[in-house]
């Protein structure tokens, strides 16, 4: 892929400095281990059609649920047992956006999307069984996205009607009324389990600088500005387990960078400054922590170039961006596997759907 120069991001006090160090590794050549090259396998879903950005969740051990937007406006659903595909199945409601899908860290999969009448409509996985999906009443402007808070509690969120924000949170066996947000807003937000009692939040605003918040015990901490200058819709994913986290971002160039929370007290310090993960592509990576210290990204390639390419952080070096397969559209939905790899779901420009198990 192209190697693009990297943009000016707004500089900050930073813990994390060793981080730009393995990006300067990384522009001058230096490429992780033959481990990282490994190849992927590919397995077609079936050929039932849809629109928008899949979305997936591991339910259990190398059991992973995914949804996506049909092309009937509607949210359809299908599950991997680490070999086959199920089959594509159509839950009832009219929805309006890609949805968003997250383990609850109690054996279940919730995936949420906008409905047609502007609340969210959410289906919950429960063993082999999806449940009628419910509507909880809201006026979201953009897809959600939901993230394990608690074990069996998930929490939602999307832009609101004013610009901001707008949270909905799923605890003892409801949801809820969505609470709103104070801030201005361009693109949906990006949440992810910190896995440390928190939920740690993504979003652009205006200028394209990236705008975070973490929830935890009962509130939000509040919004910190990282910089940058990212379009689209950020992706955010946990990393290690003392509550560390990596956002990445898309920029006005056309390359990946990323920026990540050292956990611990919420404050910008314990934030890096974006780094320059370089290449050309269509849309903002989707990436996963699939082992210990380890990242998996997937990206696909500018039109004329659909492929997927992955690019992977071993625990001190990015691999670069190397071509996989595929045909694809928009931006691939990764997910870990309880065998060290992870699997990365793409829409095909056939609006048929691939997915990709690696490295």
């Amino acid at each position: 892929m192209k190697v693009c120069i990297p943009f000016n991001v707004a500089v900050h006090t930073q813990s994390a400095a060793w981080f730009n160090l393995i990006v300067l590794f990384f522009a001058l050549g230096l490429i992780a281990p033959p481990a990282a090259r490994a190849s992927w396998t590919s397995k077609s879903t079936g050929t039932a059609t849809g629109l928008g950005n899949p979305s997936c969740a591991t339910e259990s051990a190398n059991n992973v649920a995914c949804a996506a937007l049909s092309e009937k406006s509607a949210m359809m659903v299908n599950e991997f047992n680490g070999s086959t595909w199920g089959t594509w199945k159509t839950l009832t409601g009219a929805v309006a956006s890609s949805p968003s899908c997250t383990s609850d860290g109690d054996g279940k999969v919730f995936c949420a999307a906008t409905a047609a009448t502007g609340s969210m409509e959410v289906a919950i996985l429960s063993g082999t069984t999806w449940g009628t999906p419910i509507e909880v009443s809201g006026a979201l402007y953009s897809s959600p996205s939901c993230a394990e808070y608690l074990a069996g509690e998930v929490l939602c969120m999307a832009r609101n009607s004013a610009g901001g924000l707008a949270w909905s949170l799923y605890s003892g066996g409801k949801w809820s009324a969505f609470a709103n947000l104070t801030t201005t807003t361009i693109s949906a937000p990006s949440c992810t389990s910190d896995h440390a009692s928190g939920v740690i939040c993504s979003v652009f605003t205006l200028g394209g600088e990236t705008l975070v918040n973490r929830f935890a015990g009962g509130a939000w901490k509040g919004f910190i500005n990282i910089g940058g200058l990212g379009g689209g819709t950020p992706d955010c994913t946990f990393w290690k387990a003392n509550g560390e986290v990596a956002c990445f971002a898309k920029a006005t160039n056309d390359g990946i960078y990323v920026s990540t929370f050292s956990g611990g007290t919420w404050t910008a310090s314990n934030w890096s400054t974006y780094g320059a993960l370089d290449g050309t592509e269509n849309d903002n990576a989707s990436c996963t922590s699939q082992a210990t210290n380890e990242l998996v990204c997937a990206v696909i390639g500018l039109p004329g170039n659909n492929a997927m390419y992955a690019n992977v952080y071993n625990g001190s070096d990015w691999s670069g961006w190397l071509e996989v397969s595929g045909n694809g559209i928009g931006s691939p939905a990764c997910t870990p596997l309880a065998t060290g790899k992870a699997l990365c779901l793409i829409m095909g420009t056939n609006n048929e759907l691939t997915s990709f198990v690696g490295p």
